[in-house]
């Protein structure tokens, strides 16, 4: 099981995302700003090949998200600073919202659960632009099981893998 959520058979079979190094870490959290606190859940998947780079996920308390390099966004902005690729995306047994968006060579996936706590997923596809749409669904479908799991598993005990 990659990241305590994956496991690696569904990631190669339904993705086609060959994996050869992760590391991920969950635990406890605060905000010293907002006295808030909350879970984390932080995990970094590397492919061993071309179409795929990396799949990172980031779950964490807040409503902030930060895509690849840029600069950190508020959850309700996702659509404002990708009108072109960003959509709705609902997962089935998870409560929340959540936006799903392409930008440089990413697929992007946020999503806000009910508790306020926000996941951002990444991962990086440099295959033929006909067909990221395909890749897009497909990387819906390996997230759905992992999105109902990993808020019990960042709450569980502190946990760091490599």
């Amino acid at each position: 099981m990659i990241c305590g959520v994956f496991p690696n058979q569904d990631l190669q079979e339904s993705l086609g995302f060959n994996a050869y190094w992760y590391d991920y870490m969950t635990g406890p959290t605060s905000d010293v700003k907002t006295g808030v606190s909350g879970y984390s859940y932080r995990c970094d998947i590397r492919s061993a090949g071309k179409p795929f780079g990396v799949l990172k996920l980031r779950y964490d308390i807040g409503s902030r998200v930060q895509p690849n390099e840029r600069p950190a966004l508020e959850f309700d902005d996702i659509p404002v600073e990708f009108p072109d690729t960003a959509r709705e995306v609902t997962f089935e047994g998870v409560e929340g919202e959540g936006w799903v968006w392409t930008f440089d060579v990413s697929i992007y996936v946020a999503w806000r659960y009910n508790d306020n706590q926000v996941l951002l997923a990444r991962l990086t596809y440099w295959g033929p632009e006909e067909d990221l749409d395909e890749q897009v669904e497909r990387f819906h479908t390996i997230l759905e099981p992992a999105l109902a799991q990993i808020p019990e598993l960042a709450s569980a005990t502190p946990t760091h893998v490599t």
